[in-house]
C-alpha cells in the first residue's frame, strides 16, 4: 500500500494520541462492496503516514451504482486492476497493527471491513472502534453531524469530502480538535459518554440489551402503545428498547397516549373512507378530539431515538441467539467428522458448515437467531444465516466444538503475521 504526503494538522493537537483513522467508499448499498479504503496513522498527535488503495469488490457485490459514483467518483473502470479483498485486507493490517481505530460512523466502516472479510472466509479483527461521529454528538450541539459540517463548525482545514484518504485524515484531525477543545488526552477520555465499541461477541451465551444503543431517556415522559406487527423487532423487543429510551408502555390506546406505533402502517396509502386498525381509529379519534398523540411508524421511532437500522438488528441478534445456547446443529460436528482433513481448508469449511438442507429460501429462519434468512448472500443462504455476525458465531462456535470433539480439520491460512498479531484462527 502506497503512503500518501505528510498531512498538516491544525495547530491545536493533542500529544499523546495514538491510533489509525479509517474510511471506507463502497460500489453500491451492500457493505461487501468496498471499492476504496484510506487509513491515517496518529502517533503523539501527529499524521505520521497515510495510504490509500482501490478495491475489486467480489462478485454479486460489483455493480457500480449511479448513486454511490456521484459521491465518491469511482467507476468500475477504475478499479479493473485492482486487488481483490483476499490480498487487500493483509495490507490493511499491516498498517494497522494492533492500532485502535477511529471512523465517523464506525456502524458503516466497521460494517464493510467485517462483511467483506466474511465473504473472503477471513476471521475479523480485534482492535477496538471509536466513532467520531459518536463523539462530537457528545461534545458538540450542532443541527448535523456529517463530517464536513462538523469540520466547518471547527474550522479544521478544507479536504475532499467522499475520497477515502481524505475522510481518514479529517477523522484523525477532528479526535485531535474535539481533544483540545475538550482537554480529553485519550479516546477513551473523548469517549467517556459514548463507550467504545467492543470486539463483536461470538459466544451466544451473553445476553445483550439495548442500553448501549441509547444514547439519552430521549422517550421520557411518553406513553406508547403498539399495533400491528413491525418490520425489524419483535413486539417485547420494542417494548424493552423504548422502556430503555425512558417511556412508558400501555397496552391499548387511552386518553393519556401520546405515541402510538404502527407497524403495518403506511401514511402514503391513507385515503378517505379507508378502514384502520381499532386502536388507529381509536388514536385517529383522539387526536381530532384535540389529545397531543402521534403515529409514527417503526422506521420514525428509531429515529427518534437515534437508533440507525444496523445497529438495532444486530443488538437484537445478539439477543435473540443469547436465548437460545444450544443453537449448533449437530449436523456442524457429524459432517465435519468424514470430511477429508487433507482438503484445501476453505473447501473443506464449506463442506462442513454447509446445511443439508441446501440452500436457504424465503422465510427461512437463521439457526442462531431466527431472523429471515432471505436476501442472503450466496455464502450465507448455504449455511442458513441471516448475517456476517451470525456466520462468525457460526464459524466461532464450530471451531470451538471441532477442538472439544477433536475433529482433524486441514489448518486454517493465516493473515496475522504480516502485522505481527497472535493467530486466533486456528
Amino acid at each position: 500500500m502506497e503512503a500518501g504526503a505528510m498531512t498538516v494538522l491544525p495547530k491545536a493537537h493533542v500529544p499523546g494520541l495514538s491510533f489509525t483513522a479509517i474510511d471506507f467508499e463502497t460500489a453500491n448499498g451492500s457493505r461487501a462492496s468496498a471499492c476504496s479504503v484510506g487509513l491515517a496513522k496518529v502517533r503523539d498527535g501527529e499524521v505520521v503516514d497515510t495510504a490509500s488503495l482501490l478495491i475489486a469488490p467480489p462478485s454479486g457485490h460489483d455493480s457500480f451504482l449511479p448513486r454511490n459514483v456521484a459521491i465518491h467518483g469511482i467507476t468500475s473502470d477504475a478499479v479493473s486492476d485492482a486487488l481483490q479483498w483476499v490480498d487487500v485486507f493483509p495490507q490493511i493490517m499491516t498498517f494497522v497493527g494492533d492500532d485502535d481505530l477511529v471512523a465517523h460512523n464506525v456502524a458503516f466502516d466497521r460494517s464493510v471491513l467485517e462483511k467483506s472479510c466474511s465473504l473472503a472466509e477471513i476471521d475479523w479483527p480485534e482492535n477496538p472502534w471509536y466513532c467520531t461521529l459518536a463523539m462530537s454528538k457528545s461534545l458538540l450541539t450542532l443541527a448535523s453531524y456529517r463530517l464536513d459540517v462538523v469540520s466547518r463548525y471547527l474550522k479544521l482545514s478544507e479536504f475532499a469530502h467522499h475520497e477515502a484518504e481524505a475522510d481518514a485524515v479529517q477523522a484523525a484531525r477532528l479526535v485531535m480538535a474535539l481533544g483540545a477543545q475538550s482537554g480529553e488526552v485519550s479516546l477513551a477520555g473523548l469517549s467517556k459518554r459514548t463507550p467504545p465499541t467492543p470486539p463483536r461477541s461470538t459466544n451466544a451465551g451473553t445476553q445483550q440489551d439495548y442500553s448501549a444503543l441509547v444514547e439519552s431517556k430521549v422517550l421520557t415522559g411518553e406513553r406508547i402503545v403498539f399495533t400491528g406487527t413491525l418490520g425489524t423487532l419483535k413486539r417485547a423487543e420494542a417494548i424493552s428498547l423504548v422502556t430503555e429510551a425512558g417511556a412508558e408502555v400501555h397496552k391499548s390506546v387511552t386518553k393519556t397516549t401520546t405515541l402510538l406505533v404502527a407497524g403495518d402502517f403506511d401514511p402514503s396509502r391513507l385515503r378517505p373512507g379507508m378502514e384502520l386498525s381499532r386502536k388507529l381509529e381509536k388514536a385517529r379519534r383522539y387526536a381530532e378530539a384535540g389529545q397531543s398523540l402521534e403515529i409514527l411508524t417503526e422506521a420514525e421511532l428509531l429515529s427518534r431515538i437515534d437508533v440507525g437500522r444496523d445497529e438495532i438488528e444486530r443488538a437484537t441478534r445478539e439477543r435473540r441467539a443469547a436465548a437460545n445456547s444450544g443453537w449448533l446443529p449437530g449436523y456442524v460436528i457429524e459432517q465435519a467428522r468424514v470430511l477429508d482433513s487433507t482438503m484445501d481448508y476453505n473447501s473443506w469449511l464449506r463442506a462442513a458448515l454447509r446445511h443439508p438442507d441446501g440452500r436457504a429460501t424465503t422465510g427461512t429462519a437463521c439457526i442462531r437467531c431466527s431472523s429471515p434468512v432471505a436476501d442472503a448472500y450466496w455464502l450465507f443462504a448455504e449455511r442458513y444465516v441471516c448475517s456476517a455476525d451470525c456466520n462468525e458465531a457460526l464459524k466461532g462456535k464450530a471451531k470451538r466444538m471441532w477442538r472439544k470433539e477433536g475433529v482433524s480439520r486441514p489448518e486454517a491460512p493465516s493473515y496475522a503475521e504480516s502485522w505481527g498479531r497472535v493467530d486466533r484462527r486456528k
